[in-house]
């Protein structure tokens, strides 16, 4: 059940990051369940935790996505023994803690109650509590008088306001002129230096600088939490020479090719084909009805099934004893 509306971080650079661009190029299915591992901790509260019952049947991981995700350290096993923890969760992500404090103290502030403001007095009054005569014209009179003095008032106000710019357009075109004139320093040459003798690819500073200016134009410096000066800018922009060598490099290794002599060995799961050809045909004797995240009797056949094939039990002789089991 989801426990919260809200929403699970992930880094705006994760696509083109190495630990994003081998999900992608390695295992883009592993790389799917990662995501969803993570929007599920957040939703339920999890603190980074994936039981099994929610990998299998709530994520529909498979046992190879699984050992993916395991041997390049994007989980790890759960210390309690049951399913895994997402690695470094709680360094990105809210504990439940934080969360259930939050809302506490959420909800103490909505308690809290605003003291009615005092009504302005309009100067008009009845005749029981102010003028036995019942004659309003005093009061009337200085009425339309105030009124034509403010009325003059907010007109050379706005005129006012009219003849000068207004602050965030200069801001504007100030931030503008600053991005426009911004040209990378030698600090940026260091850089594509530095990572060219580590081993990584030559970035080409002039398109990245190109590139670099379209992004601040089309978000603003406030986006990347940027001064408007061209020492912020280049301190930047030396971050992105760093990511953009990182990336070529991790693009020029393309996908791994196995040799074609191995044969990586099968593994039957509850839902291979092998396991649901096999029991298809008894499939309307057993109960699919689900308790929540538990297998239905259904899919606990099915995993038995797949159990004992991977044992090299025989297919014929595996079935057999499975329906044996559903009518003893």
């Amino acid at each position: 059940m989801s426990r919260q509306d809200g929403y699970a971080r992930l880094q705006n650079s994760f696509w083109r990051s190495p630990k994003g661009m081998k999900l992608k190029k390695r295992n883009p299915a592993a790389g799917f369940l990662y995501i969803l591992s993570i929007s599920y901790a957040a939703d339920n509260m999890t603190d980074g935790h994936i039981s099994e019952d929610v990998a299998y049947y709530a994520l529909d991981a498979t046992d190879d996505q699984i050992r993916f995700l395991v041997e390049e350290g994007y989980w790890d096993p759960s210390t309690d023994g049951d399913g895994w923890q997402i690695h470094d969760y709680l360094e990105h992500q809210n504990s439940r803690e934080q969360i259930e404090a939050s809302r506490a103290k959420d909800r103490a502030r909505k308690k809290t109650t605003r003291k009615p403001s005092d009504q302005p007095d309009t100067g008009i009054h009845t005749e029981s509590n102010r003028n036995p005569n019942g004659d309003r014209t005093d009061c009337l009179t200085e009425n339309r008088k105030q009124q034509t003095t403010n009325s003059s008032s907010n007109e050379e106000e706005g005129e006012t306001r009219a003849s000068a710019p207004t602050a965030p357009a200069e801001r504007h075109q100030s931030e503008a002129r600053i991005i426009d004139l911004w040209e990378p320093d030698a600090s940026a040459q260091a850089t594509a230096d530095e990572k060219a003798r580590a081993g990584y690819p030559r970035v080409d500073l002039a398109s990245l600088a190109t590139r670099f200016r379209r992004k601040l134009h089309a978000r603003g410096l406030a986006a990347y939490k940027l001064l408007p000066t061209t020492d912020s800018l280049s301190a930047e922009f030396c971050t992105w020479v760093e990511k953009e060598a990182e990336f070529m490099a991790e693009r020029a290794k393309g996908t791994p090719t196995p040799p074609a002599h191995v044969a990586t060995p099968h593994e039957h799961t509850w839902a291979c084909e092998h396991v649901q050809n096999l029991i298809a045909p008894h499939e309307a004797e057993y109960d699919h009805t689900r308790d929540g995240f538990a297998p239905s009797a259904w899919m606990q056949a099915c995993s038995r099934l797949a159990d004992q094939l991977n044992q090299g039990i025989d297919p014929h002789a595996a079935l057999t004893q499975i329906l044996q089991e559903a009518t003893a």
